[in-house]
C-alpha cells in the first residue's frame, strides 16, 4: 500500500473540508500598516482659558475641517467664526456640560484599547476596500448625546453616550429627555462597533427610498460588512443586541418572517413601516412587547449572511451591487 499517497489523499481532503467550512471573513490581514490619529477635542476645550480655546479652536478646524467646525457649531447654535470664542468657552464651561465632560473623564483610562480595536478592525476593511475607507482623524467632541457623524475623511464620536447610565450626572437628566431604552445602551464596549457601523454606512452606501424588502437587505450588508470588520465577534455584537433580545430574535425569525409575508409588508414604501422595523426604539412596534428594535436589521442580516455562505468566493464589493431581490431568493429559515 501506498502510505504517502493515501496521507498526501488525506491532507487534501482535510485541506477541502476545511475551505469549505471556512468562514469567508476570516482571513489573513497583510503586515500593511497605517495611522490613524484620535483626538480628544474636550480634552481641548474644556477648562481651557478663553485665549487657549482660540488657539486650540483655530489649530483644530486645520486639522478637522469641516466636521469639527459643524458639530461646534451646533453646540454653540452659531456659526463658528472670529466672534465664537467667547460662545465656545461659556458652552464648555456651563455647569452642566462641564459635569458631563468631568464624568466623561472616568473613560479616558479604557479610551486606548477601544482605540486599538478601532484601528485593528479598519484594517479588515482595508483589506476588503483598500485604502479608500480609512480615516484621518478620530475625534471625541461633545456632541449632546448623538452617537457618531463622519465626513469623507474623519468621525465624531459623542463620548457622553458612552457614560455609564449609572452616573448620577445621567440619572439626573429627566426621561423625557434621555428614554430609558436610551440609557441601557450607554455602555462603552460598543464604542468601536458604533463607530465602524456608521463609517461603512456613509463611505458604502447611498441613502435609497424604497421597499422594505430593499431596505432590509441593504441593512443586511452594513451589518455583514461590519462583521467583517469584526470577523471574530458575536453575532449579538454586530446586531448591538443584549442576550435576551438575541434570543428572541432567534427563536422567532420564521414567525416575524411570516408575518411580513402574511401582512404583505415586504413590498410596501410606507416610511412609517420602514421606521418600525429598521430604527432604535425600545421594541419593534407591531410585534410582541418583547421583540427588540430593529428586527428588520436582524432579518437582513441573517438573509444575507446566508447569501454569503453560500457564495464564499463572492468579494464584498461585488456584494455591494448584488440586488436585492437575487439575494431574497435565497433565504432559508434555519
Amino acid at each position: 500500500m501506498n502510505y504517502s499517497l493515501t496521507f498526501y489523499a488525506i491532507l487534501m481532503t482535510t485541506a477541502i473540508l476545511s475551505s469549505c467550512s471556512r468562514s469567508p471573513l476570516d482571513v489573513t490581514l497583510p503586515e500593511k500598516d497605517f495611522k490613524i490619529e484620535f483626538i480628544n477635542v474636550d480634552q481641548k476645550l474644556h477648562n481651557q482659558s478663553l485665549e487657549n480655546v482660540k488657539v486650540n479652536v483655530e489649530s483644530l478646524k486645520q486639522q478637522l475641517g469641516s466636521l469639527f467646525i459643524y458639530e461646534l457649531s451646533q453646540n454653540v447654535r452659531q456659526n463658528i467664526e472670529d466672534t465664537s470664542y467667547q460662545a465656545i468657552y461659556n458652552f464648555y464651561n456651563s455647569d452642566y456640560i462641564s459635569d458631563l465632560e468631568d464624568e466623561k473623564k472616568k473613560l479616558f483610562t479604557e479610551l486606548p484599547k477601544h482605540q486599538d480595536k478601532i484601528s485593528h478592525s479598519f484594517k479588515y476593511l482595508n483589506y476588503h476596500f483598500n485604502d479608500s475607507l480609512v480615516p484621518d482623524h478620530i475625534f471625541y467632541i461633545n456632541k449632546l448625546f448623538s452617537q457618531v457623524s463622519c465626513s469623507d475623511n474623519n468621525i465624531a464620536v459623542g463620548l457622553e453616550n458612552y457614560i455609564s447610565p449609572e452616573s448620577e450626572v445621567i440619572k439626573a437628566i429627566p426621561n423625557a429627555q434621555l428614554y430609558q431604552w436610551q440609557r441601557e445602551r450607554m455602555n462603552i464596549e460598543y464604542l468601536e462597533r458604533d463607530v465602524l457601523l456608521n463609517w461603512i454606512q456613509v463611505k458604502l452606501f447611498k441613502s435609497i427610498d424604497s421597499k422594505l424588502a430593499e431596505h432590509i437587505i441593504q441593512a443586511g450588508k452594513i451589518l455583514y460588512v461590519l462583521n467583517a470588520a469584526f470577523p471574530e465577534a458575536e453575532e449579538s455584537y454586530i446586531l448591538r443586541y443584549n442576550q435576551n433580545q438575541y434570543e428572541w430574535a432567534n427563536t422567532n425569525e420564521k414567525s416575524v418572517w411570516n408575518y411580513l409575508v402574511e401582512q404583505q409588508l415586504l413590498f410596501q414604501t410606507d416610511l412609517r413601516i420602514r421606521t418600525n422595523f429598521l430604527n432604535e426604539a425600545p421594541t419593534t412596534v407591531g410585534l410582541s412587547e418583547n421583540a427588540p428594535d430593529r428586527i428588520g436589521q436582524f432579518l437582513g442580516y441573517r438573509i444575507v449572511k446566508g447569501y454569503m455562505s453560500k457564495n464564499k468566493a463572492l468579494s464584498l464589493q461585488t456584494l455591494l451591487k448584488t440586488k436585492y431581490n437575487t439575494i431574497l431568493q435565497t433565504y432559508e429559515i434555519q
